[in-house]
């Protein structure tokens, strides 16, 4: 078992036997992109029908499903945690959960907000906002990149520069906004 497996393993066990969100490692998530994209390529490279191309393969399989699972429960736990009005520190939150905690506390303030006003009789005001980013953009890739998550919970890449890939458009104009990729035009 690889020390990335075991750090992996570790974290997903303590996140499900604890009803409280577990502290993750500084650059947990980033670690785990990389090892997820070592172990694509990784069981690309093996023969598939080799005992070491079907260990690869089951490491890949086990790794990322309990990537999966650790972070639909600690989303779950934050989610909850809110809904009941319940504190999270900080600490416990890696940098991508303490944007979503920040959005999902805006969203039900916001929500809050709208029941007050039909409880006191008012309408309850609506903004008008932006439609959602949706979809996929085609990018070129000028620098390598381990494989991500995309917002849509699909994993894509690792990329290599020069590389071409559809991917979702909230996602492409982050990584063009870091110069990581640029937008490449496309007829429709």
């Amino acid at each position: 078992m690889t020390e990335r497996y075991s750090r992996l393993l570790d974290a997903w066990r303590k996140e499900r036997h604890s009803a409280d969100l577990q502290p993750l490692p500084e650059g947990f998530f980033a670690e785990m992109s990389e090892y997820a994209s070592r172990l694509r390529e990784q069981t690309r490279m093996l023969e598939r029908g080799s005992m070491r191309g079907r260990i690869a393969e089951r490491e890949r399989e086990n790794a990322e499903r309990m990537l999966r699972e650790l972070f639909q429960l600690r989303l779950r736990k934050i989610i909850v945690s809110e809904l009941n009005g319940a504190a999270i520190s900080g600490a416990v939150l890696t940098p991508e959960e303490k944007r979503l905690h920040a959005d999902l506390r805006r969203l039900l303030a916001d929500h809050s907000e709208r029941l007050k006003s039909i409880l006191t009789g008012r309408a309850p005001k609506v903004e008008a906002r932006p439609p959602p980013r949706s979809g996929l953009k085609v990018v070129r890739f000028v620098e390598a990149l381990p494989a991500i998550i995309g917002i849509d919970m699909k994993t894509y890449g690792p990329f290599k520069p020069e590389d071409v890939a559809a991917i979702p458009a909230e996602n492409a104009e982050n990584l063009i906004r870091r110069g990581i990729a640029k937008e490449v035009e496309t007829s429709r």
